[in-house]
């Protein structure tokens, strides 16, 4: 519980830090939400943008680049109802991507892709099946691209991997691209509604952290050692 608390802290500090980064006054000129609401609306009249940001995503999921930074890139240029779209896009085809890579090279070419990380997948390489998969893609405990290496390795048929994916990282990018939006419309709007959703956005984020601790509590996750 003690190491749980130390995340929801850096959580926190993250949040904090980012708020505090947004407000200074070199980034307020160059990074306004005016400005950013005005790049989405260039972005919308430019047909190949939303084909391009997909396909980059995949690209750079599936070599263990960042979801989490992609899915806010995509929140802040391309607002809530598009980008909950090409975030789940992006993602499934980036992991999928992945799946295939460790199918098709092998521990050793994964194991000097994810360096001492490597140790840790072995942990939670083992064919549990689609409801195994499902459940550490709902309770975010395990990285992204380490379940993707992880159930290529172990031999998880594709279909169940597919499925279980496409399920379990729902909630998760459609939390944190709200929040993406969120930040950026309440920065540039002063009624209540985008704060509204900034809270909403936020009280899901911290419950999110909690989910982790819950699944060990109940045994629905295996407990590291």
């Amino acid at each position: 519980m003690g190491a749980h608390w130390l995340k929801l802290g850096a959580l926190a500090a993250v949040l904090i830090g980012g708020w505090l980064v947004w407000r200074l006054p070199a980034v307020q000129q160059i990074a306004t939400a005016e400005h950013i609401l005005g790049l989405r609306e260039e972005v919308r009249g430019v047909w190949w943008a939303a084909p391009v940001f997909v396909a980059a995503y995949a690209a750079l999921a599936a070599v263990d680049f960042s979801g989490l930074v992609l899915t806010v890139i995509g929140g802040v240029v391309f607002g809530f109802e598009r980008a909950v779209v090409l975030n789940t896009l992006g993602a499934n085809l980036g992991a999928n991507a992945a799946y295939g890579l460790a199918r098709l090279l092998g521990k050793d070419a994964v194991a000097a892709l994810l360096g001492p990380r490597f140790d840790r997948l072995r942990h939670f390489v083992e064919a549990g099946g689609f409801v195994w998969l499902l459940r550490l893609r709902l309770i975010p405990v395990v990285p992204f691209n380490l379940l993707n290496f992880g159930a290529g390795l172990a031999g998880m048929p594709w279909r169940a991997f597919a499925g279980a994916t496409a399920i379990g990282i729902l909630p998760g990018t459609v939390i944190y691209t709200l929040s993406a939006d969120a930040i950026v419309r309440a920065s540039g709007d002063a009624s209540g509604k985008p704060f509204t959703w900034l809270l909403v956005a936020g009280a899901l984020l911290l419950l999110l952290t909690f989910v982790p601790a819950l699944g060990r509590r109940f045994g629905w996750l295996p407990v590291e050692r």
